[in-house]
């Protein structure tokens, strides 16, 4: 049974073979001397073009994992939205009202929200149970937010080996080019032969060319995520720190 990334993964390499196939089918359209058939050629439409439907393969599963990241990190902003804070200007917080604040959200993930936000405020309000210290509560809190975006930050690794490997791939497909090329030194005097190395070397570069382009857009993707990731967990902070752990009031008297 697949499970997602398998699923994706096959999903990837499909596409990509498909996509190939349907490169070579238009090349064969077009005359070889014009423009546009040297345009489907750069992007792999030839039976050499398998360097450049492996970078579509890495380019397409790279954009799935993005996008399951991508898509995970926005539903995290419906926390913001659900009241578990009150957000008044000069209100402050009792310890009991810190307790009840913690019930309710006890209650929602009780009933299947489960949210980084909301688990943040279960646990400032936990620590602040424990010690009765707001100053230790907030360096408690501080650290587990820093430590969950360590977390999500290192399931990346995988995204950042598949931009190493799509670039990778076209230096890979750069040298058997030239090496092809090279093999064929002793035709070069011939009618026969210059055409061919003209192709090899065309090959040689147009896989380059390819995985750099694909590299920008999957890098404008990565960044786009690493972005959304920073400003929630900014936010994260700034909305808990500023409707929580600052609005704790503890009567002296009392304590």
């Amino acid at each position: 049974m697949f499970n997602t990334k398998s699923f994706q993964l096959t999903i990837s390499v499909l596409a990509a073979v498909v996509f190939w196939l349907l490169l070579i089918l238009m090349g064969n359209l077009f005359n070889p001397d014009s423009g546009f058939h040297r345009l489907i050629e750069l992007l792999g439409g030839s039976g050499k073009g398998y360097i450049q439907a492996a970078i579509y393969a890495l380019f397409t599963y790279s954009l799935f994992e993005l996008y399951e990241k991508q898509k995970f990190i926005k539903s995290q902003y419906d926390g913001f939205g659900l009241g578990l804070l009150p957000v008044r200007d000069q209100l402050v917080l009792s310890p009991e009202e810190v307790a009840k604040i913690k019930l309710d959200t006890i209650k929602l993930e009780q009933n299947g929200k489960n949210l980084l936000v909301a688990d943040f405020i279960k646990k400032a309000c936990t620590q602040y149970r424990n010690d009765q210290s707001i100053s230790e509560t907030l360096q408690v809190f501080s650290a587990q937010v820093d430590t969950s975006k360590e977390e999500l930050e290192g399931k990346l690794e995988t995204v950042r080996y598949l931009l190493g490997a799509v670039i990778s791939l076209g230096f890979i497909g750069t040298l058997i080019g030239l090496s092809s090329s090279i093999g064929m030194a002793h035709l070069a005097k011939t009618v026969e032969g210059m055409p061919e190395i003209t192709r090899n070397l065309n090959v040689a570069f147009d896989t380059t060319l390819v995985a750099l382009l694909t590299g920008l857009v999957l890098n404008f993707f990565y960044h786009r995520y690493l972005e959304n990731l920073d400003t929630f967990y900014s936010r994260t902070k700034s909305y808990i720190i500023d409707n929580l752990i600052s609005r704790i009031y503890k009567d002296k008297v009392a304590a």
